[in-house]
C-alpha cells in the first residue's frame, strides 16, 4: 500500500486485527468469529484431542449441522450412515469442547453462511472464518470473511488466530440501475464473465457503486458469496443504513447503548477517497441482463439472449478444451439459443441463494406459472 494514500476497507479491518507481521513471514491475525460444520471439523477436533489442547475461546465458535443434513423430512433422521455419523460426531465434539451447537432439528439451524447473519452474530468490522470457501458471504456486512482448511480450523480453535498473508486490493464498481428482472446473481455472473474465474486471484474484492448500494442485504450476500468463483480471497461491501436496519433487533446483535456505540464504529468502516487499489473494474448496471451458465464454470456465462458458444472460435487452447468438456458434460451443441434449452431440474436453496427473500421470489414465479 502506498504510504501516502488512504486505507481501503480491507486495509482497515486487516490492520485492526493484526497480531504479528514481519518481512518474509506469514502474518498472524486475530479471528473474531469461527463457524464450524460437520465436513471439515472432525479432524481438527481430533487434533486438539491428541495434543491435549482446549478451544481457546469457545464462545466465539458456533457449530452447525449443514452439509449432510437432508432436504427431505427430518423427522426420520438421516438415512445415509456416513452422513448421520458425521453430524453426530460434530454434536459430540461441540459438547466435549464447550461449543454451542445448532443441531438438525434446531429451529435456528440452516446453511452455515446464513445463520450468522440471521442471528446477528455476523457484524461489520469482524474477521470471520469457516472451513468452507463460501464464507465470503459474510463480507456483505462489511466483515472480512474467508474459508480456511482443516489444519487452519484446528489452529483457530486452539489459538483464536490465523496465519495468513495479506491480499491485494481490488475494487469492482457497478453504477447505474439494474433493469427490471435482473438480480444480484446476474450481477456477479456478469462480473465473473468479465474478469474470469481467476480474475480476483490474490485479491480481496470490494464491491462499490450505486447498483451495489441499492441491493438488499440478501442481494449483497449473493454477490460476496460468489467472489470465490472469481478467484478472490474474499468480497467486501461497506456497511450502511441497509446493513444496520437488517441487523437491528437480531438475537445476537448489540442492544441498547452498545448498539448505538456499534453504529458509530461501523460508520467508520469505509474506504478513504484517496485509497489505492491494485486493480479497478467498472461495469454499467443498465447493461447487465439475466445471465445463464451454459457450462460447468461460472466463467462460462452468457446473457440469456445469447447462444451456446462454439469452441472452434476460441483461440486459447486451454479454454477451448474446457469448453469442449463442458459442452460434452452438458450435452449441448454450439449455436443453440439459451432460451430454447429446457430446464429439467431446479435446485433452490444453495448457499448462494438460500435466503428467505430468494425463496419468496421463487414462490412468486411458481405461483405465476401454475
Amino acid at each position: 500500500m502506498n504510504a501516502r494514500s488512504g486505507k481501503t476497507l480491507y486495509d482497515r479491518i486487516w490492520e485492526d486485527h493484526l497480531v504479528h507481521e514481519a518481512p518474509g513471514e506469514a502474518s498472524v491475525i486475530y479471528v473474531d468469529r469461527h463457524l464450524v460444520h460437520e465436513v471439515t471439523s472432525a479432524q481438527a477436533f481430533e487434533g486438539l484431542r491428541e495434543s491435549g489442547r482446549k478451544v481457546r475461546r469457545p464462545g466465539m465458535t458456533l457449530a452447525v449441522a449443514d452439509h449432510n443434513v437432508p432436504t427431505t423430512d427430518r423427522r426420520h433422521g438421516i438415512s445415509d450412515p456416513e452422513s448421520a455419523f458425521s453430524v453426530a460426531t460434530l454434536e459430540n465434539n461441540a459438547r466435549e469442547f464447550g461449543i454451542e451447537f445448532f443441531g438438525m432439528n434446531d429451529i435456528r439451524q440452516g446453511i452455515v453462511h446464513i445463520i450468522g447473519p440471521e442471528q446477528g452474530w455476523t457484524l461489520p468490522g469482524l474477521i470471520i472464518v469457516c472451513g468452507d470457501s463460501h464464507t465470503a458471504t459474510h463480507g456483505a456486512f462489511g466483515s472480512l470473511a474467508f474459508g480456511v482448511g482443516t489444519s487452519e480450523v484446528e489452529h483457530v480453535l486452539a489459538t483464536q488466530t490465523l496465519l495468513t498473508t495479506r491480499a491485494k486490493n481490488m475494487r469492482v464498481s457497478i453504477d447505474g440501475r439494474l433493469p427490471l428482472g435482473v438480480t444480484a446473481k446476474d450481477m456477479i455472473l456478469a462480473i465473473i464473465a468479465k474478469i474470469g474465474t481467476a480474475g480476483g486471484t490474490g485479491h480481496v474484492i470490494e464491491y462499490a457503486g450505486e447498483a451495489i448500494r441499492a441491493l438488499s442485504m440478501e442481494g449483497r450476500m449473493t454477490v460476496c458469496n460468489m467472489s470465490i468463483e472469481a478467484g478472490a480471497r474474499a468480497g467486501l461491501i461497506a456497511p450502511d443504513d441497509t446493513t444496520f436496519d437488517y441487523l437491528r433487533g437480531r438475537p445476537r446483535a448489540p442492544k441498547g447503548g452498545a448498539w448505538e456505540a456499534a453504529i458509530r464504529y461501523w460508520r467508520t468502516l469505509k474506504t478513504d477517497s484517496d485509497a489505492h487499489f491494485d486493480t479497478e473494474v467498472q461495469l454499467d448496471a443498465s447493461g447487465i441482463v439475466p445471465m445463464v451458465t451454459w457450462g460447468t464454470s461460472p466463467e462460462q456465462a452468457l446473457p440469456v439472449t445469447g447462444a451456446v458458444p462454439d469452441p472452434a472460435a476460441e483461440r486459447d487452447t486451454n479454454k477451448r478444451e474446457g469448453m469442449l468438456r463442458a459442452l460434452s458434460y452438458m450435452d449441448l451443441r454450439p449455436g443453440i439459443p439459451l432460451q430454447q434449452i429446457r430446464i429439467d431440474r431446479a435446485f433452490i436453496g444453495s448457499c448462494t441463494n438460500g435466503r428467505i427473500e430468494d425463496l419468496r421470489e421463487a414462490a412468486i414465479i411458481v405461483e405465476h406459472e401454475l
